[in-house]
């Protein structure tokens, strides 16, 4: 019975690591006019971590590919930063080690014989380390160095690069999704 629980507890783990969906969370000031944004330029990446792994070309090349991409899809066209941008593209990169722990249950209640046997109760966790990647995208007006719009995406990563790149394409495609959006005041 304990190799039974142990493969049904495996695969609730797997699940919860191959299943897991990326938290896109995006926050604006609702009383910009985001009609009149028209041009952008990037104005940098930081890492969150302050490692400086983070920090290579190849990491900023992609994400500025797929940021400016979605932005271009919107209307709006990259400029460099000495023409005066409308808006200015920051955006901020992270990776922890994380570690998920989950109680499970013990197995059915059952008795024998005498009517002593082993019950219901609670058996101890189960735990797994992963690897969770941030990306911050803002969005900042020049002219008062305001903060117009952001966006905050955070996911599990997989194993491969190619697997985390088409992962990380899929969350700022979620973010970008309702941009601009609608002025309320």
């Amino acid at each position: 019975m304990q190799g039974w629980w142990s493969g049904v507890a495996a695969m609730f783990v797997a699940c919860a690591v191959g299943c897991s969906a990326i938290d896109v969370r995006t926050d604006f000031d609702s009383t910009v006019d985001f009609s009149r944004f028209k041009t952008f330029a990037f104005s940098g990446m930081t890492d969150l971590n302050q490692g400086g792994r983070l920090d290579s070309s190849l990491v900023k090349d992609r994400l500025e590919s797929m940021i400016e991409q979605e932005l271009q899809q919107k209307g709006l066209t990259k400029i460099s930063l000495d023409q005066h941008p409308d808006l200015l593209v920051h955006y901020w990169v992270g990776v922890k080690d994380r570690e998920e722990v989950q109680s499970r249950p013990s197995a059915p209640a059952s008795s024998w014989g005498d009517g002593y046997g082993w019950g219901g109760g609670y058996t101890g966790d189960l735990s797994y380390e992963y690897r969770e990647g941030t990306l911050i995208t803002d969005l900042v007006e020049p002219a008062n160095k305001t903060l117009v719009w952001r966006a905050t995406m955070v996911a599990q990563l997989r194993e491969g690069v190619e697997e985390n790149i088409q992962l990380t394409e899929k969350a700022i495609k979620k973010a970008f999704k309702n941009y601009p959006p609608p002025r309320t005041k």
